[in-house]
């Protein structure tokens, strides 16, 4: 879901679960831990934003026995992420980014195929931390009885990301516009996303990653969205930088869905590969 996050030594897409590091962010990280003293004026809004991603963590956990019958089911989610600048076209276009991902998506154990995503974006670096995109997604759901439903979608996002003295910080506002083809009506959807990146001190290369993000739709459709709280997101895992240009995340996510009847909780093993060009 998913998946952003800063290229080499540029600023770079995260996504749905699918939420990356770069070299440059990896030595900010770094450095927020060797600066931690001089910038203890710093700390307490990074504890804070830890606390909330942590808290909404958590909140998936305790919704379901206060809202809604749950149903629960083991998932395995996939994904390849590459991603550069188009500086390798002509110099001048060095703040312009692409970003191309694929994830496909099992469900009973992985067992059966539920999902599969395609999203292609473009982007603009505003500046060193801050990146403006918009882009493509197709998404083909496998239900369990019935015909594959295709979905297209427009998004538009805004990324900053940055070091904190806890570790590498990342937020993604993001808007999807949804068309399905059961349906006629377009769904508008916000997403918020809010992750940490923690590198191990004893060995820079791998890192903590917790990861949190809340789906609200903004209206609702005749194919199934009803206007409200959609969906969390929660992640917690581990990254390893194998080369400067290859990274790896794998962790758990604990997703929430609010349904019509039967909320849903799915317990997700993930798994991430990102590859800067």
């Amino acid at each position: 879901m998913a998946q952003a996050a800063p290229g080499y030594g540029l600023p770079a897409p995260v996504d749905d679960s699918i939420h990356f590091w770069s070299a440059s962010t990896m030595d900010t990280e770094i450095g927020s831990h060797d600066s931690f003293n001089r910038r203890d004026g710093r700390f307490v809004p990074a504890l804070s934003l830890i606390i909330v991603i942590i808290a909404c963590f958590f909140m998936s956990f305790t919704a379901p026995a206060a809202w809604a019958e749950v149903a629960e089911d083991f998932r395995i989610w996939g994904n390849v992420t590459a991603r550069g600048s188009f500086g390798f076209v002509d110099p001048d276009l060095k703040r312009w980014r692409w970003w191309m991902e694929v994830q496909p998506r099992a469900r009973e154990s992985g067992s059966e195929m539920d999902q599969l995503l395609i999203r292609p974006g473009v982007g603009y670096a505003l500046t060193d931390r801050s990146t403006v995109w918009i882009g493509y997604a197709h998404v083909i759901s496998y239900p369990a009885i019935g015909d594959l439903i295709n979905e297209n979608r427009i998004w538009q996002q805004y990324m900053w990301s940055g070091p904190t003295p806890l570790g590498a910080f990342t937020s993604r506002t993001r808007f999807e516009q949804r068309w399905q083809d059961n349906g006629d009506d377009t769904g508008g959807r916000f997403r918020q996303f809010l992750k940490f990146n923690w590198p191990f001190s004893f060995h820079p290369a791998a890192s903590f990653v917790m990861w949190d993000e809340v789906f609200v739709h903004l209206n609702t459709t005749d194919w199934g969205a009803r206007q409200g709280f959609d969906q969390n997101r929660g992640f917690a895992g581990l990254g390893y930088r194998w080369l400067p240009s290859i990274l790896t995340e794998i962790g758990y996510i604990n997703q929430y869905i609010n349904t019509t009847n039967t909320d849903r909780m799915n317990h997700i093993l993930s798994l991430n590969v990102f590859i800067d060009l």
